[in-house]
């Protein structure tokens, strides 16, 4: 009985030992494997030839990281790539270069000259062209570089005798080859408005049925309304132009102008000037032919006024270091102010015997006012403006003298120059002069109403006509 317990024993320790020894079959060494199941019984799992070296192994691990970078670049893979590639070298195969047929040379192209960049210009408007004057100042201006558009207004109803119709003259102005372009309006037509929309530069001339032997009242009184009615609608249209009055009287009708301004609330002194080219070049001419010397090197200021005992012009200027005797002096300003009066005298009907040298005058100053506002150049005229009491303390607001003008405007005043002990007496009687004739404008601007509706409420002095029902309501006002 324990000897057959033993034996069992022994067999099953017999049965693991030779499970796992080795077996020859057909001259080739085996290993047989086992594969461990739950039941406790181990079976063949696979047959494998043995390992005929003991590093054969370590061949078989799996290779690492590194060694498939090393395989990728010498391969010259890259690491997104295919780890093992057959790297064939292809043949290069020698194309045939072709050689293209030689094209024509396109045709030649000009080039294009590229636009020159608008021209810097001004728009004029002249009020009261109808006259010859008005027409002599247009043929100038339309030939005038730095004015795109040349407006005419016509004051007046042309006079049958004269036969002078403004819309034939600016037909004939467009003929001439300039830029300028010329347009013409007509008071019939009520067109005062459009003629000054825009405008840089406003010249008002005087009526052509005004003559320099009609007192200076009268004159006045009669170019009052048309300078009063071409500021009011200058303050609705075109407020921050440059106002050239060149109207008879000046010395009246700049404060008119001035002061309907100041009504409206436009008024800058800066931008309005009375003219006195005229004067100044009569002047100018008399005493370049005393000395025999060329008129551009002569230049005689005028201060003062700009016409009658008014006006004073500074012979002492004309040259430096020359100065004239008093008895010169004297001679040449009777002629300088008495020439719109002789004048005068050889005039015909609607005729001025002097139109043409006073178109060359005013062309002039309104060419140097254009070029100012375009801020080309910097001139120094004559003008008649208001004058500023810490330079000038007169009893006359305003004076004529030198300025300088620049785009903004008048720069400043230049104030009265030194003059000769004549020309200091003289200039003290214009002064007189002036406060008699501007504080008449005074009194007419406060004796007759308004045109504009903006009226300030503390000038309560004006006189309104009223519009009466009843003749006993007009009876009674009239009382």
């Amino acid at each position: 009985m324990f000897s057959s317990v033993v034996n069992s024993g022994a067999k099953e320790l017999w049965s693991g030992v030779v499970a796992s020894s080795k077996l020859l079959f057909n001259g080739v060494a085996i290993q047989r494997r086992y594969a461990k199941k739950n039941d406790g019984c181990r079976r063949a799992h696979a047959d494998i030839p043995e390992e005929p070296y003991p590093c054969e192994r370590r061949k078989k691990k799996k290779p690492g990281i590194l060694h498939r970078i090393k395989l990728k670049i010498v391969e010259g893979g890259t690491n997104f790539g295919t780890p093992f590639r057959n790297i064939k070298c292809e043949e290069k195969v020698c194309k045939e270069v072709v050689v293209p047929e030689p094209k024509a040379l396109p045709a030649p192209v000009k080039p294009i000259p590229p636009m020159p960049p608008p021209r810097p210009s001004v728009q004029v408007s002249i009020l009261g062209a109808d006259t010859s004057l008005g027409h002599y100042i247009a043929l100038l201006l339309k030939q005038c570089s730095c004015i795109k558009k040349l407006r005419l207004y016509e004051a007046n109803e042309p006079n049958e005798s004269c036969n002078r119709n403004i819309f034939q003259v600016v037909e004939d102005l467009r003929h001439i080859n300039t830029n300028c372009f010329v347009e013409a309006f007509s008071c019939t037509c009520n067109e005062l408005e459009r003629c000054l929309q825009n405008s840089d530069i406003v010249l008002m001339l005087e009526n052509g049925y005004l003559s320099q032997d009609m007192p200076m009242e009268t004159r006045f009184a009669y170019s009052a309304p048309l300078v009063k009615r071409y500021t009011d609608v200058i303050a609705n249209e075109c407020p921050k132009a440059f106002i050239i009055v060149c109207a008879t009287p000046v010395d009246c009708m700049v404060p008119l102008v001035s002061e309907t301004l100041k009504e409206t609330g436009w008024y800058d002194p800066r931008k309005v000037l009375g003219s006195v080219a005229v004067p100044e070049m009569r002047a100018t001419t008399l005493a370049a032919r005393a000395l025999s010397l060329e008129p551009s090197y002569v230049r005689v200021p005028c201060v003062g006024g700009t016409e009658g005992n008014a006006l004073v012009p500074l012979f002492s200027k004309a040259v430096q270091y020359f100065n004239f005797s008093e008895s010169n002096t004297l001679m040449m300003t009777k002629t300088v102010r008495e020439a719109p009066s002789a004048i005068a005298r050889s005039d015909g009907e609607c005729k001025k015997a002097a139109e043409l040298s006073e178109a060359h005058a005013l062309a002039n100053l309104v060419t140097k006012v254009a070029w100012a506002l375009l801020c080309k150049d910097v001139p120094r005229v004559s003008g008649f403006v208001e004058t500023d009491a810490r330079q000038v303390i007169s009893p006359a607001r305003f004076i004529a003298n030198t300025v300088e003008i620049i785009d903004k405007g008048i720069l400043k005043s230049l104030g009265l120059p030194q003059m000769s002990d004549t020309e200091v007496t003289l200039l003290n009687l214009a002064l007189n002069e002036l406060r008699y004739r501007q504080g008449m404008v005074e009194d007419w601007y406060t004796k007759y109403c308004s045109s504009t509706c903006r009226l300030d409420t503390c000038q309560t002095q004006f006189y309104a006509p009223k519009e009466f029902h009843r003749f006993d309501d007009c009876a009674y006002a009239n009382i």
